[in-house]
Order: structure tokens, then sequence, then C-alpha cells
């Protein structure tokens, strides 16, 4: 089960779970978010994000590149410990930065 909320313009809140089981439901709900926006940077806050596997990883990394061939950008905002370490598992964490920083 995942949530995702739009708390401010270009920034979306994404909790719960981000698997395979989820992926297709959040592409979908990413999608229609970026819709309004593609051309800007978003954030992607991931603080209430409990549950991340390579299925959501393979999302984030589509996320980024739909936004960047749009002309937009994705950067994820405040990552949860589990989320913080798949990404630097994966070495994900220079493709995926954060808003201010890499992920490390």
């Amino acid at each position: 089960m995942f949530d995702l909320s739009q708390p401010a313009p270009a920034r979306l809140r994404l909790g719960g779970s981000l698997t395979i089981y989820e992926v297709a439901e959040v592409r979908d709900a990413l999608l229609a978010a970026f819709a309004g926006g593609r051309d800007e940077t978003w954030q992607l806050e991931l603080t209430a994000l409990e549950e991340l596997d390579s299925a959501g990883a393979q999302l984030l990394l589509a996320a980024h590149r739909h936004l960047r061939a749009a002309g937009g950008d994705l950067r994820l905002a405040e990552p949860a410990e589990p989320v913080r370490e798949l990404l630097v598992l994966l070495h994900l964490n220079d493709l995926l930065p954060t808003g201010e920083d890499h992920v490390r």
C-alpha cells in the first residue's frame, strides 16, 4: 500500500511501500502528477517510505529519466534510512540525488 500526496507545487510526498506490488499504481499516479509540469524540478519526499525494492528503485530511475527528457529533473528529499541504504547498495546514489546533496 502506498500514499502519494502533493503538499506543494512540484513537490510530492510518497509513503508506505514502493515494491513490485505497487509499482504500476505509483507509476500512474506519478505520471498524472508530473503532467502539469514536466519541465520543472520536482522534489519527491521519501521520509515516510517504509519499503523499497528493486522494482521501486527502477521506477524512481524511470521517473527521473522521464522528467529529464522533458527538460525537468527529479530530486529525492529526505529519504528514509531503508531507502537510503538500498540506493547506496544499488549504487544509485549518484543517479538519484537528493535536494541538497547525493545520498551517502
